[in-house]
């Protein structure tokens, strides 16, 4: 009888572990983050992964374009986004919300504002809107500059130029990556000419250049002075997997001027992303507190925020 006792308890034990260890195993795995290269994205996810190795989590980052995150959010390959812009990307986000294959998790920044912008020289000379553009097409020799290749708002400019919206069916859109976009419209506003490219806030663009956004018109309300947010995009089974950094996803949320002010470090002065993420965090205690409130380390032994500053 008591031979029996010690079985039924030795089978009650390797029950819960075997129901455990799965669970377990599969929250120590690494957490992998989609970044593509824009500034503000790659900041807030570089403080992201620190706060998340401090709480005992392996990160990995790996710097892709949009599209390519959203097929390796559904594969596994990659299971963080913190650039889901909506709605500049929401015909990638949308439909694979709708399936369950993602959650859009919280709005990481709530006051965005996004569209083609102008000098102010150009503003001043009468282009104010999207229809003011193609009256004007000879001076902007009829291109349009934008980012990415694979990005969200490069598709809707594209409609307006294949939809001949306000005249522009015979304007090109020339793609390039964020840096190269800002150094080619920097160089032209330098000589005053006349350039029209995609633009954001928060940024340090709207700091360090004297730009104004285009107002928008019927057909043309995508890429125009949109007002716009920003997405935390994980995989379906997250929560499960992770259950304290989603907790910590959820709260993770940005204020715009700080974003800015990761930007401006980062792009402007020429500062790491892993510099300007260590330093903020550092100096900030007060904010990281609100991001990590009542979560635990991986191993669950003391509180995040005593991890991040022991």
């Amino acid at each position: 009888m008591r031979n029996r006792l010690k079985l039924s308890g030795l089978s009650i034990a390797l029950a819960a572990w075997l129901l455990l260890a799965p669970q377990i195993g599969h929250s120590a795995e690494p957490i992998k983050f989609g970044v593509p290269p824009w500034p503000g994205v790659t900041v807030k996810t570089e403080v992201a992964s620190q706060l998340l190795k401090g709480m005992g989590y392996d990160v990995e980052q790996l710097g892709v374009s949009p599209s390519f995150i959203f097929k390796s959010l559904q594969t596994g390959d990659l299971n963080a986004y913190l650039g889901g812009w909506s709605p500049q990307e929401d015909s990638m986000i949308d439909p694979l919300v709708e399936k369950g294959a993602i959650e859009k998790v919280t709005m990481n920044l709530s006051d965005a504002v996004t569209g083609l912008a102008v000098p102010t020289y150009v503003w001043e000379a009468g282009v104010k809107s999207i229809k003011d553009l193609d009256p004007n097409g000879d001076k902007f020799k009829r291109q349009i500059f934008s980012i990415e290749t694979g990005s969200g708002i490069n598709d809707d400019i594209q409609k307006v130029i294949d939809g001949d919206v306000a005249g522009l069916g015979d304007w090109e859109m020339v793609e390039s990556n964020t840096a190269a976009m800002l150094s080619q419209a920097e160089s032209k506003m330098k000589d005053k000419d006349w350039v029209v490219f995609f633009a954001w806030k928060p940024h340090w663009m709207n700091i360090q250049f004297d730009i104004k956004y285009l107002e928008n018109v019927p057909g043309a309300e995508k890429i125009a002075n949109k007002r716009s947010v920003v997405y935390t995009i994980l995989p379906a089974g997250f929560a499960g997997a992770y259950p304290q950094a989603y907790t910590f996803f959820k709260q993770y949320q940005v204020p715009s001027e700080v974003q800015s002010e990761w930007v401006y470090e980062h792009t402007y002065k020429e500062r790491s992303p892993e510099d300007v993420a260590s330093a903020w965090i550092e100096a900030n205690r007060d904010q990281v507190e609100l991001w990590l409130k009542g979560i635990k380390t991986l191993k669950g032994d003391k509180t995040a925020i005593q991890a991040v500053y022991e």
